[in-house]
């Protein structure tokens, strides 16, 4: 193979490792937590857990759309929406039930996890899970005491 071949095939094998990359961390991440948490049974009413966000045209998340927000200064500055917020906090909540680890490992389990509660959980059972762990409340004094989650 000529070298111009092999300097192309290079940049192949690279941006393909690039592009896979928030992909396979998702999956590590996902494989480091122990077990998944399970969403709480519907409760009897449907409002939103700490707001009255449309939650409808919700879209889950996915590791390429979190990772691309790190370079969009526009998403950045955007609200996070309730639903993931909620799922960061379940997320949260199920990583405290198991043993401690590294903050490296804390951050790619919550990342991964938070997505794929948003992924498998219809935003109610988030909602239903939020009310029930009691993260309205606890999101309620943050944002009067002007916590870090206030974005």
């Amino acid at each position: 193979m000529r070298a111009a071949g092999k300097a192309w095939l290079s940049v192949i094998v690279l941006a393909a490792g690039i592009a896979l990359l928030p992909g396979l961390l998702y999956l590590l991440g996902l494989a480091l937590v122990e077990g998944r948490p399970k969403p709480a049974d519907r409760a009897p009413s449907g409002v939103a857990a700490c707001s009255s966000e449309p939650r409808a045209a919700y879209q889950p998340m996915n590791p390429w759309r979190f990772a691309a927000q790190f370079f969009d200064k526009e998403v950045m500055q955007k609200k996070v929406p309730e639903v993931e917020r909620e799922a960061f906090w379940i997320a949260r909540r199920h990583l405290w039930r198991q043993p401690r680890h590294g903050m490296l490992r804390w951050h790619l389990s919550s990342t991964a996890l938070t997505i794929w509660i948003t992924r498998h959980w219809s935003p109610a059972q988030i909602a239903d899970t939020a009310r029930k762990e009691d993260f309205c409340r606890t999101w309620s004094k943050r944002r009067v005491q002007g916590g870090p989650m206030n974005r």
